[in-house]
């Protein structure tokens, strides 16, 4: 931050730049062609049938922000923030990367039409129409395994879940969230519920994340219903893709498919009652969230939702990366 509020304002203005630069290195393999090792930009470009000078001037703008480092001339290395970006990488931010500078930066455009409107400019959560689109749709849940793993990591150490016979991942994309808490709680056993084009993804994450052999794919809409095969049920970033109206039939399936006395865990980015500058992610992805329908939600809004389903609402604690769970229980 700066005390220059022009200077300030100017930088906000312009900050959509670095996401689609980052969206190009990666896309084009060029973060994955560098190394610890000094490359030069020629090298680069050769290799990935790329336009040399371009090249160049791309791997010098990712330089003044951290992702390489400009070493002599037109040699660069590939820093350990770059190294985020790379595939394969631990903690990856790849598919994030391809995410925000593909599909989301182009529903942003949207927000302007929506603010006249009211209406989404995407017309709401489709997400079987983007599961027609292989590429579109690895990308997609891939981002959401990345941004799942520290907040899972998190859940899993702030939650006991050894009291449950089975936790069932709702709407699980493909499993992240469930993998951790399997890891950190060998006694039980798991469920991803989701429509049915994710299966191979999870399949295959939850095999290379050694725990395959201990889940259960379950193909379905959560506005069709919820399977009542579990006595714990959790949701991360699903509710804030919906409107409230759907949300609450979300809620009600739950509600219905759970015992008195089921838990539901809910992970969201809490927004509170007034913002300010420090709430900046949270209503970020309230923004986000508006093409498709979606919005992110006060804590008096997940109380008021959780009573009309049915559910005591038990607690909320900060996880991780702005995000909070709140426990529900079934009444």
């Amino acid at each position: 931050m700066t005390d220059d509020p022009r200077a300030e304002l100017r930088d906000s203005i312009t900050a959509g730049w670095r996401t689609r630069l980052i969206y190009a290195g990666v896309k084009s393999g060029l973060i994955d062609a560098l190394s610890a090792e000094p490359r030069s930009a020629g090298e680069c470009a050769r290799e990935l049938s790329l336009h040399e000078d371009t090249t160049f001037r791309v791997l010098r703008a990712l330089a003044t922000f951290g992702v390489c480092d400009h070493v002599a001339d037109r040699d660069f290395v590939l820093t350990p923030k770059g190294a985020m970006l790379q595939s394969g990488a631990s903690l990856s931010l790849r598919g994030m990367a391809l995410h925000w500078g593909g599909r989301t930066m182009a529903s942003l455009e949207t927000v302007g039409a929506t603010l006249e409107t009211g209406e989404p400019g995407w017309g709401g959560g489709d997400f079987a129409g983007l599961l027609a689109d292989p590429v579109e749709s690895d990308i997609f849940y891939r981002a959401m395994a990345e941004q799942s793993l520290p907040v899972a990591r998190a859940l899993a150490e702030a939650c006991d879940f050894g009291g449950f016979e089975a936790v069932m991942d709702v709407g699980a994309g493909y499993g992240a969230v469930l993998a951790e808490i399997l890891k950190a709680t060998p006694s039980i056993r798991g469920i991803v519920y989701d429509l049915e084009g994710v299966a191979a993804g999870a399949q295959a994450y939850l095999a290379e994340a050694g725990v395959g052999e201990r889940v259960e794919f379950l193909p379905g809409s959560f506005f069709d219903g919820v399977p009542a095969r579990a006595d714990c049920l959790v949701l991360k970033f699903i509710l804030h893709d919906w409107s409230d109206a759907e949300v609450a039939t979300i809620m009600a399936n739950c509600r219905e498919a759970l015992p008195v006395g089921g838990t539901v865990f809910v992970i969201e980015k809490i927004l509170p009652e007034t913002v300010g500058p420090e709430d900046e992610s949270a209503v970020r992805s309230d923004l986000v969230m508006m093409p498709i329908n979606g919005k992110e939600r006060t804590k008096r809004e997940y109380k008021q939702i959780a009573a009309d389903a049915g559910f005591n609402y038990v607690r909320a604690a900060f996880l991780v990366d702005e995000c909070s769970v709140i426990e529900l229980e079934a009444v």
